[in-house]
């Protein structure tokens, strides 16, 4: 799809655009928004939530004294926005809302390509919010606190964007007051914006003046800010003047162990020659900083203008690898929030910080870094391509394909790094392509290759850590352990991963890749040979899959994944239709259910137990908390997001939400053929058929072969009444995937709707004679007695699929060919006995 704004094209399934973030929509397409809409005064607000009727809050990124700051699509200008959620007890404050209003009138004027725009001031009950423009990158603290000092010639390119920022301001008659680097962006693109213009001055405490009340930050406030007094455009030079010292020297220039004793350096100490931290400061730079940081206004720079001159003539005299022309970005910055304490000094007395710096307007967007020539590259997204098999030994091929999925599994923990699915990176097995090239298929910005070798009780990973664009090899290492270590060689390798592209950690997260994993080497390898077979899906592997689970837990016990994963096998064969649900789903259920209790951490078995309510105990608000609980675990979840979009689509109705999730779900497997066709079915369900129409042709284009994909649009053509051309769809799709009561049931249904009765009761028959040696659903045969119109037989076999627990009934209010028998009173029977009711779904 081509970005609206900025016109580069992005892949079909991606949201927003990844150069400039406008949302993205496709030709035909609804704007996805949540429904939700949030009625009660919080501080909190959960992802997904559409607060005041407007914002859709798409997740949080960070907290400070003020409130909590979130990152939100604003439907009404259809973009995104950055919106600061005040805290209540602030909010209650009459005076602070009028204050913050009359600032935000006057912040509103500056427009600057260096200064963050301030949107508006808004009350939804009781709670107040501030909405400004929203910044992809970094705040300048954080890349600071990471590169220790930077060179003088990026801190003079920030210096001159932010003094170019500050002008246009003080033109305006507007001075920022608490200008310090966490109240500097560094964009997407290495440029610096201003923050927080005059919203620091509205917290003032009650009962004083503004001009009696003085905000600011320690480290970076003037001497006449300390002694209360009225600060102008020279407080923010000298501001600016601490954060050139601490660029190029790594610490700002005064120090202290409170906050009054930082605030009195300000006024009583000399600032140090920063040359005399680092050398390599040029002699006119360091006067530059000093003349700045002069105690008395009226001996600093008076102007920004005048900065700016002094800023230009400091440049020639750089080393000709550090100069950087005008408007040039100046840092390749990863996002990240940051916090630091503000504080308020009075006249003759000192208030000890009552509030936290206004949490940064920041997202994660991509992991960003320095690199030669300013060229700025986010590392957020990353894919682990099929690891070679270099052991000479085609029966090891089980083996590394497990390392690959290993290796996934241990990256995507990580909330804040989007890794692609095992399904999507295995789509890439034997098939040689430019790294660039798949990169881009699967939208990632960093590649993993390796291979894995193993003789006798050694195995060794090599892996190559790849950005893709520009190509550059960041990482190249290999790790040898015994047969009996086996697990801690995936855990390995993700650290030396982690640690090079640096993510976001949570406090989880990082407990999780520090602690190894214990388990018995047997039972490990008895379940990769399990999963392997799993993974092939068909009758036989699923079969040959239980007996590995089942002899892996008699050599572990408390082996939490073998358990996982027999459960999962048996619920396979009651999904395939290779076991009656009564018989195989309970055993599924046992399975998982020990595997939760084993390993609480796993976000796998609560998918499992998640499926399990939704299609056979119909457990509706249960299936919902183990979704939850799945995502709380692993947000990069594929399966996770595609069973809860599924679920929210045919149980709940909540069809926006539901496309959420499945877009979610195809970020992080964009090659899953499967997925794309569910996400087909939700889109025509949600009443965007053109669109269903052209996401199953996407699939076709992929692969002009996939079963799925033309079943599902037979199933359009039936509730279109275009029965030829369903039965077309069917019968290709039965070509293809051979016999199925899956497809044989529409099939049936589709012939005699279009006449031919014949037909229609020929697969009839053949699908209760295969029912007397294995499962059938009845619900498929009563499907062709509804496209026969013998209402009867409709339901004597919607009552046997009843009792055998089949999990077509789910979708019985949304079926096509049920649509004749609705009015019958026995159809309103089974909806009750099933748990359903009419308003259960639109």
């Amino acid at each position: 799809m081509k970005c609206p704004k900025c016109h580069s094209e992005n892949p079909e399934t991606k949201q927003f655009c990844a150069d400039c973030g406008t949302r993205l929509t496709p030709a035909g397409s609804p704007q996805a928004s949540f429904t939700k809409t949030l009625e009660t005064t919080t501080d909190e607000l959960a992802r997904g939530t559409l607060f005041a009727g407007r914002y859709e809050i798409i997740e949080e990124l960070g907290a400070g004294g003020m409130g909590r700051v979130y990152r939100a699509y604003d439907k009404k200008i259809e973009e995104e926005v950055a919106l600061k959620l005040i805290r209540p007890e602030i909010a209650a404050e009459k005076r602070t809302v009028e204050r913050f209003r009359n600032e935000i009138k006057t912040a509103r004027k500056i427009t600057h390509k260096h200064v963050c725009r301030t949107h508006d001031l808004g009350e939804e009950g009781k709670a107040l919010f501030i909405t400004m423009e929203y910044v992809r990158g970094e705040d300048l603290k954080s890349v600071m606190r990471r590169m220790g000092t930077l060179t003088a010639g990026k801190a003079i390119l920030i210096a001159r964007q932010v003094a170019e920022g500050l002008g246009e301001a003080h033109r305006l008659g507007v001075v920022h007051r608490d200008l310090k680097p966490g109240n500097i962006m560094i964009d997407k693109d290495g440029n610096a914006k201003i923050m927080d213009f005059g919203i620091a001055r509205s917290l003032a405490r009650p009962g004083t003046t503004v001009e009696g009340a003085v905000i600011g930050t320690p480290e970076y406030m003037s001497p006449e800010q300390v002694d209360g007094k009225p600060a102008d455009q020279r407080a923010d030079i000298y501001a600016l003047g601490v954060i050139l010292f601490e660029m190029v020297t790594g610490r700002p220039p005064f120090e202290g162990e409170t906050a009054f004793s930082i605030a009195n350096k300000h006024k009583s100490e000399p600032a140090a020659d920063p040359r005399t931290l680092n050398p390599q400061v040029p002699e006119d730079l360091s006067r530059l900083i000093l003349r700045c940081l002069e105690k008395e206004k009226e001996t600093r720079y008076q102007t920004t203008g005048d900065l700016l001159a002094d800023l230009d003539r400091v440049e020639p005299s750089l080393p000709a690898g550090e100069r950087t022309p005008a408007g040039r970005p100046a840092t390749k910055p990863k996002p990240a929030t940051s916090k630091t304490i503000t504080v308020k000094i009075i006249p003759r007395k000192l208030i000890i910080p009552a509030f936290g710096l206004i949490a940064i307007v920041a997202i994660v967007l991509g992991l960003m870094d320095f690199l030669p020539g300013g060229r700025k590259v986010s590392l957020d997204s990353i894919a682990v391509l099929p690891l070679r098999n270099l052991s000479g030994d085609p029966e090891q091929e089980y083996f590394v394909d497990s390392m690959t999925e290993a290796l996934i599994a241990e990256l995507a923990q990580i909330s804040h790094l989007r890794v692609i699915s095992r399904t999507s990176a295995m789509m890439f097995k034997e098939i040689k392509k430019p790294l660039p090239e798949i990169a881009k298929e699967l939208n990632v910005a960093v590649l993993v290759e390796g291979s894995v070798i193993r003789s006798g009780e050694q195995v060794k990973i090599s892996i190559q850590l790849i950005q893709a664009n520009p190509e550059k090899h960041l990482l190249a290492n290999h790790y040898t352990h015994a047969i009996r270590d086996i697990l801690n060689l995936p855990e390995e390798a993700a650290r030396s991963i982690v640690d090079e592209i640096k993510p976001k950690l949570t406090a989880e997260e990082k407990t999780s890749l520090q602690n190894a994993s214990h388990v018995n080497p047997e039972a490990y390898e008895l379940v990769l040979r399990g999963r392997y077979l799993l993974d092939q899906f068909t009758e036989q592997s699923l079969w040959q899959s239980i007996d590995y689970f089942k002899k892996a837990i008699e050599k572990d016990p408390a082996y939490a994944k073998a358990y996982h994963s027999l459960g999962e096998a048996y619920m396979c064969l009651v999904t395939f239709g290779l076991m009656a649900p009564l018989e195989g789903q309970p055993k599924g259920r046992e399975y998982i259910q020990k595997a939760t209790e084993l390993d609480g951490t796993l976000a796998e078995p609560h998918v499992g137990l998640a499926w399990d309510k939704m299609f056979y105990t119909r457990d509706w608000e249960g299936a919902e908390r183990e979704f939850k609980k799945a995502l709380e675990l692993n947000p990069n979840s594929r399966d996770a997001h595609e069973f809860y979009g599924m679920f929210l689509a045919t149980v709940r109705g909540d069809w926006e939400k539901a496309l959420f999730h499945l877009n979610r779900a195809l970020e992080i497997d964009p090659l899953n053929l499967m997925l794309r066709t569910n996400l087909a079915g939700i889109i025509w369900n949600a009443g965007q058929k053109d669109r269903a129409f052209a996401e199953i042709q996407g699939v076709l284009n992929l692969a002009p072969n996939f079963a799925f994909a033309y079943y599902s649009q037979g199933l359009f053509y039936i509730e279109e009444k275009m029965c030829e051309k369903a039965i077309a769809e069917l019968e290709k799709a039965l070509s293809l995937m051979g016999e199925s009561p899956m497809l044989k049931g529409p099939l049936g249904f589709a012939l005699a709707m279009a006449g031919r009765k014949e037909e229609a009761r020929r697969i009839l028959e053949e699908l209760k004679e295969l029912s007397k040696t294995k499962y059938v659903s009845s619900f498929y045969i009563a499907l062709i007695h509804a496209g026969l119109e013998e209402n009867d037989q409709v339901f004597e076999y919607l009552e046997k699929a009843y009792e055998e627990n089949a999990r077509e009934l789910i979708m019985i209010k949304k079926e096509p060919g049920l649509a004749p028998v609705r009015s019958d009173p026995r159809f309103a029977d089974l909806l009750n006995k099933i748990g359903l009711r009419q308003n259960d779904m639109p």
